[in-house]
């Protein structure tokens, strides 16, 4: 069910669906609600527990890959048209795909022979985990999502179906006056800036991959469990959260206590001037070692100071603008005598 679905320039789409919510709650319930509470709130942690032991198997082999690979349904959007989208003919869609194409979006990989293999044969398997041990955290999770794709697929539809109660159903009419604001901000952001303009300053980030794209959808979300997710082949799908959600005090604390240290002050100053830069690029320009680089960018990432944007087998990072903004108005609001 699609509630927005609007043209609002010559290569951009405002769209907002129920239906991919249902997703986005999904996700959120089986990351953990690392991001938000929004699904505890609405469902209450009696339901969520219970449709967590309904759906162990689910559970089980999602929590078994990093959250680089979390988002992997989404993936599949970009080859799928997304008109009137449901979760029923995005489900059968995906089912009658073959496994091999459906893990290779999924998990974003190259080989398909090294995918069949791994369907098939225990060494390959073993081969396959040990060297993507990045990717997965468990061997037997590994092996299920490999082998039996088509009920992953079926349990985590199931799992969102049975989110579509009344109280999902309240939410999404209470939202329904932010999604049309967002629609105008949208529609006036795009008649003075291009896309891709907006597209970073909606994520608060400079991209590496600046395509061309031949369409940008703006699909604003309530239960994204992220502030925003973006993915890009031919076109630019770009997800992000009309939910404000304050800095927390400890995190502030966090932010303030990370650049707090002279080499991540110099990595901040230097994507200032230069994001977006690779690890190797910042170790060679603050003439440091690439481990140690790895280190203060994992702090800065943890602090939600830092954006990363994986490019094959490189990590390119900018500043999380969103973020910072929000922390610099605070210390100015709590600093500056009114």
């Amino acid at each position: 069910m699609m509630l927005f679905d609007e043209r609002i320039s010559d290569n951009s789409i405002f769209r907002f669906s129920v239906d991919i919510e249902l997703m986005f709650a999904t996700s959120n319930i089986l990351q953990g609600e690392k991001r938000h509470q929004l699904c505890t709130q609405i469902y209450r942690a009696e339901k969520i527990e219970a449709l967590k032991r309904k759906y162990h198997f689910l559970c089980e082999v999602y929590g078994s890959f990093s959250a680089n690979h979390a988002n992997g349904m989404f993936e599949h959007l970009l080859n799928y048209s997304f008109d009137n989208f449901s979760l029923v003919e995005f489900r059968d869609y995906l089912l009658n795909m073959d496994a091999v194409s459906f893990i290779k979006e999924y998990l974003l990989l190259s080989d398909i022979d090294e995918i069949k293999k791994v369907i098939e044969f225990d060494d390959s398997l073993e081969k396959f985990y040990f060297e993507h041990n990045d990717m997965c955290n468990s061997y037997i999770g590994l092996q299920t999502f490999f082998r039996q794709t088509k009920r992953f697929i079926t349990e985590y539809f199931s799992f969102a179906e049975d989110l579509r109660t009344d109280e999902f159903q309240c939410t999404i009419v209470d939202a329904q006056e932010d999604i049309v604001r967002e629609l105008e901000k949208s529609r006036n952001a795009l008649s003075t800036l291009d896309a891709l303009e907006y597209s970073q300053k909606v994520m608060g980030k400079t991209f590496y991959n600046r395509g061309p794209y031949s369409n940008f959808v703006f699909s604003p979300s309530i239960f994204v469990p992220y502030r925003a997710l973006r993915f890009f082949e031919k076109d630019q799908l770009l997800f992000y959260s009309i939910r404000h959600t304050p800095l927390e005090d400890e995190m502030i604390l966090q932010q303030l206590k990370t650049i707090a240290d002279s080499t991540r002050l110099k990595i901040i100053s230097l994507l200032n001037e230069r994001e977006p830069l690779r690890g190797m690029d910042i170790a060679t320009t603050l003439s440091i070692t690439p481990s140690t680089v790895s280190h203060h960018m994992e702090q800065l990432k943890n602090a939600g100071l830092l954006n990363e944007e994986q490019v094959k087998n490189s990590k390119y990072y900018s500043i999380s603008r969103n973020n910072v903004d929000e922390l610099l108005n605070l210390l100015t609001e709590t600093l500056r005598k009114k």
